[in-house]
């Protein structure tokens, strides 16, 4: 029996603080697209946020790794964290691919972020040296990702159900993950964690003893 080639996604962000949104989801995405794991990557200086993250990266990567311990199939990197300053999702992509050369590497990202693709940064790179798979999230879902997205990315859509397992044509590369639509809002959790006991139904149980052990998100 040959074996398959290792699937391996690709997800950043900033993180600030990880939440259920960033997790669930993700992990729905995975299962039912068939990737074997997926890569975490929090960033050290977000392009798409100039006034940058609340927390640390120190301390966002720490979140990260309380959060990500529960789920097996969910790892995590320090690349963009440990490199400093602003890294572009290519360049991290590059760096994925060399050091996973058995694995083939997508991009995992949320429909809202697949809308605005095609203002990043080399992004006909990204599109024409990785497969993508879309996390559902609320306010974008795919009837309206399709009318957003210019007529190039439309038409790398698969059909809704489609995985990257299936026979499909070549320029279809970007597969819906169908996952229920991420609701939980990071600004809202850095607002509530000073003045509301227990945000259970948002975070992970471990990423808020954390937060609230090292006082973050309360002001001086």
């Amino acid at each position: 029996m040959l074996n398959r080639t290792h699937l391996l996604g690709v997800y950043g962000g900033s993180f600030d603080p990880i939440h259920l949104g960033h997790l669930v989801p993700v992990e729905e995405a995975r299962a039912a697209t068939g990737l074997d794991e997926i890569l975490y990557v929090p960033a050290f200086a977000p392009p798409h946020k100039p006034q940058g993250p609340s927390a640390s990266a120190f301390h966002r990567f720490g979140m990260c790794a309380a959060a990500l311990e529960a789920y097996p199939h969910l790892l995590l990197s320090d690349f963009e964290v440990s490199r400093g300053g602003t890294t572009y999702t290519i360049e991290t992509l590059r760096h994925v691919r060399a050091n996973h050369p058995e694995s083939e590497v997508f991009l995992v990202l949320g429909s809202d972020s697949m809308a605005r693709l095609h203002t990043w940064r080399e992004w006909k790179e990204i599109v024409s040296s990785h497969r993508i798979v879309v996390v559902y999230r609320e306010g974008v879902d795919y009837p309206d990702l399709r009318e957003e997205l210019p007529p190039e990315l439309a038409a790398r859509l698969a059909p809704l159900g489609a995985r990257p397992h299936d026979e499909l044509s070549e320029n279809q590369t970007i597969f819906w993950a169908g996952n229920a639509p991420v609701t939980i809002s990071s600004t809202w959790i850095r607002s509530a964690l000073p003045s509301v006991q227990s945000l259970s139904e948002s975070l992970p149980p471990a990423v808020e003893r954390y937060a609230r052990r090292h006082r973050l998100y309360v002001a001086p």
